[in-house]
């Protein structure tokens, strides 16, 4: 369940919950709705008070869907209590039908259409006033109508009369159901005791049979206790208690009202009414602004909690003081790193209760630049130096709503900021050594490996072609497989080691034409893996797409996208290249429809040694080095861009974009080797 009120808990709670409460509600509203006509004066057309219209909205407001089941049953109940009392035809059927669209009415305003109404603050019972006023006064409309025609009753007197009957029930019942449990915390038990039997003595004292001293003003100080002091669900229930009170002890004689019941009952039942729904009223909004108030102090409580915790915790000193009087500087809130740039060890009590004198003869905080500044009202910023330290105040003068003004003092250690900028380029410098180390060691080794790795794979060839039994001929192709595989991490480190160190030797552009370049590319790609029935399928233009760039380094990042649809299609798969125009340059598109990439992947495999995390890519061999170097290439040589596009399902797309740099007479294509040539 909710938190909401009665009406709320119902329709959150399950579906048998629900429908046994509100059938109940529903049968409650035809019992009170038999009793109000059973009990009306003698002769009267319409009851004095109709209660039943409260517990009728709380029924439609708990009812799900269109809440049209319940208004429907809200209206032959009502038909039936006219019935049963012997009320004619046509009023039963007039009045079932005003109470359905009067309950229907209230619920849709007071809930704005939505699951639930709620009494929390002023804005909610402000609400509910307006659903109260419309939906009493469409019953009134429904309702005097209905007695004009069938028994020739005077409509307009009519009107009040329900207007005032329907409404005044509602503002007192209806509350009952909308009050949110979590306003019934924080309640002492001893008062809400003693307000309530004092409530109930007042009412007794007011109504009693036989008084009848003017004193119907003398409730509205008890129902201001509770508004002002206990929860809105006791000030709904003495609500409720002062309806059933006045009502039944004015009956019997007793009050202020019980002098007007014989020369004129109706004036008498219409100040009894309009005295409900005015201390309804009164004490409704009372309660909700008390709630509003409540909720705004715990907001600025917790703000105020946050705030001096972040000023106690930081590193700035910083000290908020307000002027008071004109002459006096109230400290509102210091921390300790300002108390030491001051020279102190804790704040004076005086500082937060009498405050200080601004005077220009006697010191304010202690530093005469900061307590000029401060004795003529002014912002500014001041420096200066205490027990070796060196110190930046920013003073900030504010002033309040209400004319007060505020004064922020702000004090900078300049001292250890500048020894925490020292410490961080030191650490920078570190670090930046540590790569610099890195980078050395790594092309080392790399270029130590090089050597012996070039004569292992040049003797595994050798053996490869002379003539071997089918065992060594076997071994032979193992150690010259894994020899070139070898070789080529150690020329992704060497190459990744370059273009991060700067050290890599940049070609000079030249003109070539790039569907040339594409379909080499293409050609050595069908090569990687000739047992596999892969089709590269090449889409260019027909006339020569000219460019100026980098060949062996364009080579390179075209190998290595190719290489990559090739490991990662299936066998007998489709690698798509094309070739487009795309803005001011050209676009190549590598599509292939193998495993695909992880969408939350994408990013993180153009980090260097990262792979796709699931079992599919890592039985496909790799380093984790052909992405980032094709990146560095392609963004700090080529000047172009290059992403990657997957589903992670149905295969990688590759998107290479060039700058064109066209020029008039292209250099023809060089061959494949040369292109894919080492920088």
């Amino acid at each position: 369940m909710g938190t909401g009120g009665l009406a709320t808990e119902i329709w959150y709670s399950g579906p048998v919950v629900r429908r046994v409460a509100i059938v109940s509600l529903i049968l409650l509203t035809g019992l009170v709705s038999y009793a109000s006509v059973a009990l009306r004066p003698e002769g009267a057309v319409i009851a004095s008070w109709w209660p039943a219209a409260g517990v009728a909205v709380i029924a439609v407001l708990a009812s799900r869907g269109s809440r049209m089941a319940a208004t429907v049953g809200i209206s032959i109940v009502a038909m039936l209590a006219n019935l049963l009392v012997g009320r004619e035809l046509g009023l039963t059927v007039g009045y079932g039908l005003a109470n359905a669209v009067e309950a229907y009415v209230v619920a849709q305003v007071a809930s704005r259409g939505g699951p639930e109404a709620r009494l929390d603050g002023i804005r909610d019972v402000g609400r509910l006033m307006v659903a109260v006023i419309a939906g009493a006064a469409s019953m009134a409309v429904v309702g005097a109508g209905t007695a004009a025609l069938v028994v020739g009753a005077d409509p307009i007197a009519t009107f009040f009369s329900l207007v005032a009957s329907h409404g005044s029930a509602l503002l007192v019942v209806t509350p009952l159901a909308l009050v949110s449990r979590r306003l019934r915390r924080g309640t002492r038990p001893l008062e809400v005791v003693l307000q309530t039997l004092s409530f109930i003595g007042v009412m007794l004292l007011v109504f009693w049979p036989g008084t009848t001293l003017p004193l119907a003003f003398l409730p509205l100080t008890a129902l201001l206790w509770a508004a002002f002091r206990l929860p809105t669900v006791v000030v709904a229930i003495e609500l409720f208690l002062m309806a059933v009170m006045s009502i039944r002890l004015t009956n019997i004689g007793g009050g202020p009202f019980a002098e007007y019941t014989a020369p004129d009952p109706a004036l008498a039942v219409l100040l009894l009414q309009t005295f409900l729904a005015v201390y309804a009223t009164s004490a409704l909004f009372v309660s909700a602004a008390r709630n509003d108030w409540g909720a705004a102090v715990v907001q600025l409580s917790a703000r105020e909690a946050l705030l001096r915790r972040g000023i106690v915790s930081s590193e700035t000193g910083i000290l908020i003081a307000e002027v008071i009087d004109g002459d006096r500087l109230r400290v509102v809130g210091v921390n300790p790193t300002a108390l030491a740039a001051l020279g102190r060890d804790s704040m004076p009590p005086t500082w937060a209760v009498s405050g200080i004198r601004i005077s220009e003869k006697h010191p304010v905080l202690g530093l005469p630049e900061l307590d000029a500044l401060i004795g003529k009202g002014r912002s500014g910023q001041v420096e200066f130096e205490t027990q070796g330290r060196r110190f930046d105040v920013d003073v900030a003068i504010h002033e309040g709503t209400i004319g007060a003004s505020v004064f922020t003092v702000v004090f900078t250690d300049v001292t250890q900021r500048d020894e925490r900028e020292r410490r961080a380029l030191d650490a920078a410098e570190q670090l930046r050594d540590l790569n610099r180390q890195k980078d050395d060691f790594i092309s080392s080794v790399s270029h130590e490996l090089r050597t012996p790795v070039t004569s292992i794979l040049g003797f595994a060839e050798d053996l490869e072609d002379a003539p071997l039994e089918p065992r060594e001929r076997v071994a032979a192709e193992v150690i010259a497989r894994n020899a070139r595989r070898l070789a080529d991490v150690i020329e992704d480190v060497l190459e990744l080691s370059k273009l991060s160190s700067g050290a890599a030797i940049a070609r000079p552009a030249a003109a070539l034409d790039l569907r040339h370049v594409l379909a080499l590319c293409v050609q050595d790609a069908e090569g990687l893996a000739p047992t596999r029935r892969l089709e590269i399928r090449l889409d260019v233009p027909d006339t020569p797409v000219v460019i100026r760039t980098e060949a062996p380094a364009l080579a390179r990042v075209l190998a290595n996208l190719l290489s990559n649809a090739v490991k990662f299609s299936e066998d007998g798969g489709l690698v798509e290249v094309s070739l487009a125009a795309h803005g001011d340059g050209w676009r190549v598109r590598i599509e292939d429809h193998g495993m695909g990439i992880p969408p939350d992947q994408l990013a993180h495999v153009w980090g260097r040694f990262s792979r796709v995390q699931d079992d599919r890519h890592r039985d496909v061999p790799g380093t984790g080095l052909g992405l980032p170097i094709v990146r560095e290439l392609v963004e700090k040589r080529l000047g172009g861009v290059v992403r990657l596009e997957s589903d992670g399902v149905s295969g990688t797309t590759a998107l290479l974009d060039l700058p064109s740099g066209t020029a008039e007479n292209p250099a023809p294509a060089a061959p494949a080797a040369h292109l894919a040539a080492s920088d």
